[in-house]
């Protein structure tokens, strides 16, 4: 079995893709149009590559600045098309108007489990190392030798000079609070109060009246949870340890349950819980839903629930390093900015154009790819194209002649994207430190605003944060509280403060009025309404790894449409999802496009990957070998000469 150093998201991808191949692999008469149709993907032109040309990056988020820098470190000519006026996508921070230096709310991702660093202060290996290494990449630290732009330069539509790019970037780093530095946060359920206290027990937030035994109010939601999760992924930790495969395959033939339907169906209970060994009620799974997830969260595939929780070092094991969670000091979008700025130093800002809302992809013949910009008279064509616009975006756009196959049509159509309502509030004072002495972590409830994010930024400077992440739900909780928000009716704005401000009162045991005339400003967002993103992240149903996953982590329009995007990715709904499927995208684009010197370049600047560089079962064992599990999963390598047919097929030695 091959090192994964403890990355169990690439163990799992990895066989899901090995389990493929391997399937196609079994019959060995497959004439060579057979195998094409098997594997729904078409043959390299008989026409050759043609000249590399420029590649046409599709989205400004992080995922196509990654792959912009990727390309600008092999010299590579690319030119992305971002619909909107700015970059970043769903990594964007708010800034309130006339606050204080830590004044802002991010209303996308806010926070980073960075595995922790070794003596030479490297990233030790973890399921986050990719977006550790971005955040060290020298050229984002070394600003000096970047000239400087003008004085009026404005990145992402911000206030943003060069002068604040004049630190590292890893220097902007500072500690994110999971859980409150000081005293407990709230948990609010049923009309019940309770703070978190490490001397007492929860109450039982009246389960009883929700029809739950005693015997599993005892036991408690959460440890409930843990013991329907943990066995599957300490199995897949000790597959890792102990050189087996018996976990993955375990939590392989349960992929097509949710955890919803697990938990009703195939659940037994460890004896140490003392309750029934038998599957669960629909009350009490409701119940663990409202006290550990948000509303329709048990829906989602249970192997969505067990590699979460590796992601969150849920799972302790000496294989994972303890991680560091982590924000940047000034939002997330200070990412974004130093990305943006080093790409555009050089005067080189048309690379970047935005408002250029794509309408149609197709092919231009067997060797371009035609991208048709709305407005604009004539299509855009480039070599390749490497589409990192989220999927449910993508989805809305003319792709009837982009060649997609009937298994990445479906993918699109299926694929679970949740939406996510956050609203950030600024009131005249940090409230919550002075009343509650709470730092960071956050309070929950069943009431509509579902989760309070306290600040971790500045808590202890002398000039703290005054804005609270009042609300931060998911799925149906989202979808119902986001129906108050982008409505362009001040009584819906109106209606969502008070709202808001009175699910804050009741969580916190103060009084409303006290809350009013606390009460500055209000920034809300709703990611399920933006026309660009239609939804937050993506969200796994049963089943979708093992079918969506594998259809679109490969190219399309005879290998020169590249999908790219933190949904395509098993470490999806996270920033280094968005890195590790742009690093797919490129290895894709530079073995479809036969620039094997470039290769080890690109190996040596940006790592290795063992879900994509390692030989598969089929080949050998060098990195640059065209047998390596991405060329065997693109079709067109020892494939063929396995089955004892002569496929088309382009050398890369």
């Amino acid at each position: 079995m091959m090192d994964f150093q403890g990355d169990v998201f690439a163990y799992w991808g990895r066989n899901i893709i090995e389990d493929y191949n391997d399937a196609l692999f079994q019959n060995i008469s497959l004439a060579p149009t057979d195998f094409e149709e098997t594997s729904q993907l078409p043959a390299l032109s008989k026409h050759g590559y043609g000249p590399p040309g420029t590649v046409g990056i599709l989205g400004a988020g992080v995922g196509g600045l990654y792959t912009a820098l990727i390309l600008d470190s092999l010299d590579i000519k690319y030119e992305i098309l971002e619909a909107s006026d700015r970059t970043g996508g769903r990594l964007h921070t708010y800034d309130f108007p006339n606050g204080g230096e830590y004044d802002y709310c991010d209303i996308g991702a806010m926070r980073f489990p960075l595995p922790k660093k070794d003596a030479q202060g490297n990233y030790k290996m973890g399921v986050m190392m990719r977006l550790g290494e971005l955040i060290n990449y020298s050229k984002l630290n070394n600003i000096d030798a970047v000239e400087p732009a003008p004085p009026s330069t404005t990145v992402n539509r911000r206030p943003f000079t060069w002068g604040s790019c004049r630190a590292p970037l890893n220097s902007h780093l500072i500690d994110y609070h999971m859980t409150s530095k000081r005293q407990g946060h709230f948990l609010y359920f049923n009309n019940q109060r309770y703070r978190v206290s490490q001397t007492s027990h929860p109450p039982d937030f009246h389960a009883q009246e929700l029809g739950v035994d005693p015997q599993y109010i005892a036991a408690g939601a959460e440890n409930i949870i843990k013991d329907v999760i943990s066995p599957f992924a300490k199995d897949l930790i000790k597959d890792l340890e102990q050189n087996v495969d018996s976990g993955w395959k375990n939590l392989r033939e349960h992929d097509a349950y949710s955890l919803r339907s697990f938990m009703s169906f195939k659940y037994t209970p460890t004896i140490s819980l003392q309750i029934p060994r038998t599957s669960l009620s629909t009350n009490t799974i409701n119940w663990c839903e409202v006290l550990n997830g948000c509303t329709g969260s048990f829906d989602v595939a249970l192997t969505e629930w067990v590699v979460d929780s590796l992601a969150f070092n849920g799972v302790e094991s000496q294989t994972f390093g303890q991680v560091e969670w982590k924000c940047f000091k000034g939002g997330s979008q200070v990412l974004i900015n130093y990305m943006e700025t080093y790409l555009t130093a050089n005067g080189t800002e048309s690379l970047i154009q935005f408002n250029k809302k794509v309408t149609s992809i197709s092919q231009s013949g067997d060797l371009a790819m035609n991208v048709s910009v709305r407005g604009e008279c004539s299509p855009r064509t480039y070599s390749h194209v490497i589409s990192a616009i989220p999927l449910p975006g993508l989805r809305l756009i003319e792709l009837g002649g982009a060649g997609l196959n009937v298994m990445q049509r479906n993918a699109l159509r299926k694929l679970r994207y949740d939406t996510s309502v956050k609203v950030g509030m600024r009131f005249r004072s940090a409230w919550w430190t002075e009343l509650f002495d709470i730092i960071g972590g956050q309070s929950s409830t069943d009431l509509p605003i579902r989760s309070i994010v306290y600040p971790s930024h500045g808590a202890e400077s002398s000039t703290p944060s005054t804005v609270l992440l009042a609300s931060y739900c998911w799925e149906n909780d989202a979808e119902r509280l986001g129906a108050l928000i982008n409505t362009g009716k001040i009584e819906c704005e109106e209606q969502l403060k008070e709202l808001v401000l009175r699910n804050l009162a009741e969580v916190h045991n103060v009084d409303y009025s006290f809350l009013l005339d606390q009460y500055v400003d209000m920034h809300a967002w709703n990611w399920g309404d933006n026309p660009l993103t239609a939804g937050a992240f993506a969200s796994f149903g049963p089943g979708d790894f093992c079918d969506l996953y594998k259809a679109l982590t490969v190219p399309n329009a005879n290998k020169r449409l590249h999908f790219a995007g933190e949904a395509i990715s098993t470490r999806h709904a996270w920033i280094v999802g968005a890195l590790d499927s742009a690093w797919r995208a490129v290895y894709e684009y530079l073995l479809a496009s036969g620039q094997q010197e470039k290769i080890q370049r690109f190996f040596d600047l940006w790592g290795q990957n063992v879900e994509w560089t390692c030989q598969s079962k089929h080949g050998k064992h060098d990195p640059t070998d065209p047998n390596t599990i991405l060329r065997v999963h693109m079709g067109c390598s020892y494939a063929g000469e396995l089955a004892g047919q002569e496929l088309v097929h382009v050398s890369i030695r």
